[in-house]
């Protein structure tokens, strides 16, 4: 795999991790909705705890997705794009 290949891959594989972290926090809100619904106040403190690492945990996820995406538009520049920028903006 070229390295054009593998900044792909890896952001391929950051975007479903974005997502499915986004999913696990949509779902964790819902039961922390419940909890509140039937209760039970004795569990909410460390279910909103665990809300907050897991809305810390997203925010990496999202930082490394925007570093991995910045080196995979770093190694597919366009050629041609890049000639006529060169022509276009002489030095």
């Amino acid at each position: 795999m070229n390295p054009a290949e593998a900044a792909k891959h890896t952001v391929e594989i950051g975007k479903k991790h974005v997502l499915h972290q986004q999913q696990r926090i949509a779902r964790h809100n819902e039961l922390i909705a419940k909890l509140e619904r039937e209760g039970h106040r004795d569990l909410i403190a460390e279910a909103l705890r665990l809300l907050a690492e897991m809305k810390q945990t997203l925010a990496e996820m999202e930082a490394h997705q925007a570093a991995a995406q910045e080196r995979l538009v770093q190694f597919t520049v366009d050629e041609p794009s890049l000639a006529k920028v060169e022509r276009d903006c002489p030095m």
